[in-house]
């Protein structure tokens, strides 16, 4: 009977910890799902046969002006019939002037994939145009944009008309300029005039007569500046959430980064006077988490004292995104290279651990031929290489750059994209391979307890148990909080694009809503991923401090402090 009980709490022990393991993988295996099904998070792109009337947009064109407002080319091009409903009233009319038609179709000299999207940014254009109420600029801005998207083809001669630069610099550097100016700063497709040909001819006088500004009186917000005539974000005042969610999460991070901070240093003081066991093999590895902590802290302290000064290359919000700062993207590269460096140390400080519960006779004998000094300068190598061809790729590659990510700015970032695979991604698997492995070698510290009646755990194993824990239980908070952000990232860069637009033209309240974008962040969540940075400071000051000592020292301190009051309270009694 008692032998069936045996078998039965053996099985159910390991079903137990089958059931972890696969908890685990399944647990670490959530951002990656989540970053890749996050397509159906971004808005739907808007279908530009809305039924909006865009013949009104485009004047009457005499047909002799064609070999003026286009450059013809005589080169072959591929032809396909145009799909789109936005330039179908214009193109149409051309294509008839120049005799290009075959039947009822317009051919032009782009893929119908391309053509849709396409159509969708000429939509968002008329759109972003028409808040103006500018007729000169939309008169003259949409045709020439038809023309530069969709280039029409004669398929029977390989001649094509293209838009012109002529056109080009007119209508962005005189009657669209504005427009023009703002449209490029939140990121429109625009055509760089100097790679475009010149016209066959000189360029009519149409656009030259048309040199309208923006004249309009505009109310910019209190965190707008208006630069010339449009409105733009300030990069000193502009912040996605309200002013009290900002000032308790500005508040908590510079707060926990403190307390982390505070104790990281008392760390680093007492592991000098105790180097004898901190500076040796794999203590060590704790004491190089503390310094990345320290990073990581210092930079949010000192972005706080100054985050207006280190973050904004101008007053414009845009223009500071265009152009971040040097402080940002070498603050932001520190940043990133730290957080995984602090990754990195605990998953080798991992397994160096789980080699040796696991491995005791080949730990002891690498001990003893005195090879743990190679396997520690391989670890330190790897590891500070690791992150480098990420960070590298931050600052060298203007796509992917550091840069804001949050207004007001707390860390400058790559993309959304990069940082998947340059942070989060590798944070995941080395998380979960390292939970995997401490799983496995705390299971098997059990099953020799039962047989040896034993721990089997000195008191630095458990305090090492203990940073273990902290370091996951951070880790894991903080990668499912920053998954969840990243998830949200194209819609909610597509909404701060729209809230942007509309508030370039005047405040409205009643069309431009912050309600799409501003819980991005959330600000208790936040707060407690840095709190939880300190629980590490505190974990890992835990194993340096030595409580015995301590206990042994006060008990000595009070018994000098007792014979002395008593030894004065015996003077003055007598």
């Amino acid at each position: 009977m008692e032998c069936s009980k045996k078998s039965f709490s053996a099985a159910v022990e390991k079903v137990i910890l089958v059931f972890l393991l696969f908890t685990t993988v399944c647990l670490f295996s959530l951002p990656i799902i989540v970053y890749y099904i996050s397509d159906m998070f971004v808005p739907a792109t808007v279908n530009s046969n809305d039924g909006t009337n865009y013949n009104e947009t485009f004047p009457e064109r005499n047909c002799s002006t064609i070999p003026v407002q286009w450059s013809k080319v005589n080169a072959s091009l591929s032809c396909y019939e145009y799909a789109g409903s936005i330039c179908e009233a214009f193109l149409t009319q051309w294509s008839e002037c120049a005799a290009m038609r075959e039947g009822s179709s317009v051919h032009v000299g782009v893929t119908e994939e391309k053509q849709m999207e396409h159509e969708n940014t000429l939509k968002k254009l008329n759109d972003f145009i028409g808040q103006l109420n500018l007729e000169s600029c939309a008169q003259v801005a949409l045709p020439f944009l038809c023309q530069y998207m969709f280039p029409l083809s004669d398929c029977s001669t390989g001649t094509s008309y293209s838009a012109t630069r002529d056109d080009c610099i007119m209508i962005s550097e005189r009657v669209c300029a504005d427009v023009w100016d703002l449209g490029l700063r939140v990121g429109y497709d625009l055509p760089n005039c100097d790679e475009l040909p010149k016209a066959n001819v000189a360029l009519s006088t149409n656009l030259s007569t048309s040199n309208e500004s923006i004249t309009n009186n505009i109310t910019c917000r209190d965190d707008f500046v208006k630069t010339n005539v449009i409105c733009e974000p300030r990069c000193d005042r502009f912040e996605q959430s309200s002013h009290t969610e900002t000032q308790i999460m500005i508040g908590s991070e510079v707060t926990a980064a403190s307390i982390a901070l505070l104790l990281s240093i008392v760390t680093i003081i007492l592991s000098i006077k105790d180097h004898k066991m901190m500076f040796k093999y794999p203590s060590i590895l704790i004491l190089f988490q503390v310094i990345d902590i320290i990073i990581l802290a210092s930079i949010i302290i000192i972005t706080a004292a100054g985050r207006d000064y280190l973050y904004c290359s101008s007053v414009s919000l845009l223009e500071t995104l265009d152009n971040p700062t040097l402080f940002c993207k070498y603050g932001g590269a520190l940043f990133h290279y730290s957080l995984i460096n602090l990754v990195l140390w605990w998953f080798c400080n991992v397994a160096i651990f789980f080699h040796k519960i696991l491995f005791p006779f080949q730990a002891n004998r690498f001990e003893r031929l005195g090879r743990n000094k190679y396997i520690l300068a391989t670890v330190i190598v790897v590891s500070m290489l690791v992150p480098l061809p990420a960070v590298i790729v931050g600052l060298t590659v203007k796509k992917v750059q550091y840069n804001l990510n949050r207004f007001p700015p707390q860390m400058c970032a790559t993309s959304s994209e990069m940082w998947f695979y340059s942070n989060i991604l590798p944070t995941d698997l080395f998380l979960g391979a390292g939970i995997f492995m401490l799983i496995i070698a705390l299971w098997s510290i059990r099953k020799k307890s039962k047989i040896y009646k034993s721990t089997q755990l000195s008191t630095a194993e458990k305090k090492i148990i203990l940073i273990f824990t902290s370091v996951s239980v951070f880790s894991l908070f903080s990668l499912g909080y920053v998954s969840s952000v990243i998830a949200r990232v194209p819609a909610f860069e597509a909404a701060l694009t729209q809230y942007f637009e509309c508030e370039a033209f005047g405040h409205d309240p009643e069309k431009c809503s912050r309600s799409t974008f501003e819980k991005m962040y959330s600000p208790y969540m936040s707060a407690v991923a840095y709190f939880l940075i300190g629980l590490v400071s505190l974990t890992i000051l835990n194993f340096v401090i030595k409580w015995q000592k301590m206990r042994t020292g006060g008990r000595t301190i009070v018994r000098n402090v007792s014979k002395v009051l008593l030894i004065k309270t015996n003077e003055t009694s007598v």
